[in-house]
């Protein structure tokens, strides 16, 4: 929906964009305008979200995601440093967005920091033979913790912390995402909300939206928080 948004803001005033591009997130306009600054400076600029789980860190860059073009997000949890150089070698890929970075091997943290450094991406494999590619790269990412981030590689990066959210902020988060995805009422949107947050006791969005795209009405979101309470890894909150 905003994809080549920021190309085109220059030097205006661009507050009513910037909520636009973040309409699901709620608060941080500053942090709001610094992303949107960051993404349009002319040299790379790299941030680092940290602080506890349930705090917006991975919706900024779930909306970068959506807004940007040249964008490439990776879980470092799951993803593999491999796999992520592959496609960024084969892709043009402007804006690397990496979610929980302080999961990443040493040697991929490496490979970033000298991305980072030099604005060369390189690759050397088994076989000896090494390959080159010239890139400027943004690289947005998050961490629940900092300690094990190389110091180099944290040293790079701007760093800020988020406190975790409170329940009223949590309730809009889930409206505004359960809205804009799915087109679910408010009054289901708050239903989903109240029983991810008090009965399977997780602050995590993504719960939220599990659920979001299966109910379509009230009966459907009692119904789906009881299967996972019963089956799922929510059953010790019982």
């Amino acid at each position: 929906m905003f994809k080549n948004l920021f190309r085109r803001f220059g030097g205006m005033d661009y507050a009513v964009h910037e909520e636009k591009f973040f309409q699901n997130i709620v608060g941080y306009p500053d942090l709001k305008k610094l992303f949107m600054k960051s993404v349009i400076a002319k040299d790379p600029v790299h941030i680092l979200l940290t602080g506890p789980p349930a705090s917006s860190k991975s919706l900024f860059l779930l909306q970068l995601l959506e807004g940007l073009d040249k964008a490439y997000f990776i879980d470092a949890v799951s993803a593999s440093g491999p796999g992520m150089m592959e496609y960024m070698f084969s892709n043009d890929v402007k804006y690397l967005l990496i979610d929980e970075i302080d999961k990443m091997k040493k040697n991929d943290q490496a490979a970033l920091l000298n991305v980072m450094e030099t604005g060369i991406l390189s690759e050397t494999k088994l076989q000896g033979k090494t390959r080159l590619k010239k890139i400027d790269l943004w690289i947005f990412a998050t961490s629940n913790t900092i300690e094990r981030l190389c110091i180099p590689l944290r040293s790079r990066f701007m760093e800020l912390y988020l406190n975790e959210y409170s329940y009223e902020e949590f309730i809009e988060i889930c409206r505004r995402l359960l809205n804009t995805k799915y087109r679910l009422p408010m009054d289901v949107s708050d239903r989903i909300s109240y029983l991810v947050w008090n009965r399977m006791k997780s602050k995590d969005v993504r719960d939220v939206l599990k659920i979001g795209k299966l109910a379509k009405d009230m009966s459907d979101v009692d119904w789906l928080v009881d299967v996972q309470i019963k089956y799922g890894k929510y059953k010790k909150y019982q």
